[in-house]
Order: C-alpha cells, then structure tokens, then sequence
C-alpha cells in the first residue's frame, strides 16, 4: 500500500513536469543534443533547489519535489530507511554566440529529470546520525531531446547540541560522488562536499493550532572538489564553490505533502564563484 502510494504520487509529479516543459517552446535557435549538457549540465540541473538562479548570462527558473516515502520510520536508536525520488523541472534561457551569422542567440530549453532511490538513516546517537543514499534516474531536454542517465550516491550526518535548546544548534556535512552519461558519452564524475550550521529559537505564535514555531538561520558552504563546466556565450567557466544564507520558519510537527515531509518552508540567497547568484526556496537542513 505505501509503495503504490509512492508510485502514485511520483506519476502525478512526473506529469506535471513534462507540462512544464512542454509549456516552454523554442523561441529561438536551439543547440544541437552534445551542447545541452554544457548549458545545464546535466547534474548541476538536478541539484537545483526550487528558484531562481543567475549565472553570467544565463538564467534558471528550477522547481524541485524531494519526494520521500519512509519505509520504515527512523527513531534515535532504530535505523530506518526511505524510498526518494526527487523530480526536477528546469526551464533555462542562455545567450550563445552564432559564428556562422556572426552574432549572438537567445536560447530557451526546458529540461526535467526524475531520480529514484533510497536513503538509510542510521543513528550513531540519540543526537546524531549517518545517512546513506543512491540514486539513478534519466533526465531529458524537451526543445533538443537531449537526454542523460544520471547517478549519485554518498553519505551526510547530521549531529544537534543536546545541551542547547533556546536558541538551538544543529551541524551538518554531507559528501556526494556523482556523474552522468549524456548522448553516449560518459562525463568526468563530480565529487562535492558541504558543510552546513544551523540555529533556531522560538517565537511566541504558532502557524497553526497545536504545531510550535521556531525561526531558524541557516549557514551552507559547498565545494565542488571536480570543477563544474558551463557553457558561456564564448567560451567556458567552472564553478568551484558556493554559499548559500537564509531564514525559516520552523513547524513542528511538520507538513506531509504528496509523500514528502517538510519541517520549515523559507527562502535563501546563494552566492558562487564566476557570478553565480541565487534565491533558493527552504523547506529542510539538507543534511
């Protein structure tokens, strides 16, 4: 019953996502399939988080559905494991350089990607655990089709200061080994690693009736151990690191939404190398 739930639920995400693509034709020239995966590239799309994202002259609207389904529920001495399958709708608008006509095109693609897998929650103690994932989906460009198999795995922990509750403290890093293979060809596969702290306190009004209210600011620096290529209007640049800021506001209990639990929902600024700049939606501490 819960598996057909899941399945269900990813049916009714996976739809709305070829909509979105499909909502979004070429209003100019588009590249040829080998040249997509250097605009998006293709892993770096499905790591977006839902926003807005600016990169030189590029612009990235993404929206992202972490969709967990928990087969067995984890508690602070008992593992537990999940069903994930996070979908991912980006629609992208690129300036690229024409040598035959000698000028510049305005480029819009749309791309989409699902990514099953499952994640094991182990607790090392009654304050911090060790997450495992893997996952590997497919991810498609609708304008071009381009398309990639994609894969990830890797591990996070997560440790929150028992002795600290107003204000709290909770600390996360997480490392994530990654590549694709896109029309044909295998890419260089991408290691990243992050680093993430977190503090919330309470506020005296509640959301709703019967769930308490924290705000809560967050700190996330992330390193791209392999470089990061994108495509620019001429030329090429890499993206080795980000940092992303942001406020919250915490529910406890959470929200379950079409299988996926959310315990904040609030906005974040995200900043990297090379003029990367972004506002990203906040629904969890990723770690």
């Amino acid at each position: 019953m819960r598996v057909a739930r899941f399945l269900r639920a990813l049916r009714y995400l996976a739809a709305a996502v070829l909509l979105a693509g499909l909502a979004n034709p070429a209003r100019a020239a588009s590249p040829d399939s080998p040249t997509v995966g250097t605009l998006f590239n293709w892993y770096y799309a499905t790591s977006f988080g839902t926003g807005l994202y600016e990169f030189n002259d590029t612009t990235v609207t993404a929206v992202n559905a972490p969709v967990r389904f928990t087969m067995r529920e984890p508690t602070e001495t008992e593992w537990g494991w999940r069903l994930t399958a996070p979908v991912v709708a980006a629609l992208g608008n690129f300036n690229l350089y024409d040598p035959e006509f000698g000028q510049f095109n305005r480029i819009h693609l749309a791309a989409a990607s699902v990514m099953p897998g499952a994640e094991l929650v182990m607790p090392l103690q009654p304050h911090w655990r060790l997450n495992g994932f893997a996952n590997i989906g497919r991810a498609w460009e609708f304008q071009t089709g381009a398309n990639a198999t994609i894969y990830r795995a890797g591990l996070s922990t997560h440790y929150r200061f028992q002795s600290l509750r107003d204000p709290d403290l909770e600390i996360g890093a997480k490392y994530t080994y990654a590549g694709y293979r896109a029309n044909g060809q295998y890419t260089e596969p991408i290691s990243v690693a992050s680093l993430g702290i977190a503090s919330s306190m309470p506020l005296p009004w509640s959301v709703s009736k019967g769930r308490q209210t924290r705000l809560a600011l967050h700190l996330i620096g992330t390193s791209y151990l392999t470089e990061v290529r994108f495509r620019l209007p001429i030329g090429y640049t890499e993206l080795y690191s980000e940092l992303e800021s942001g406020l919250s506001l915490i529910a406890s209990p959470g929200f379950d939404v079409l299988g996926a639990s959310f315990d904040r929902i609030g906005l974040s600024y995200v900043m990297g190398n090379n003029g990367l700049r972004g506002v990203r939606l906040v629904t969890e501490f990723p770690f």
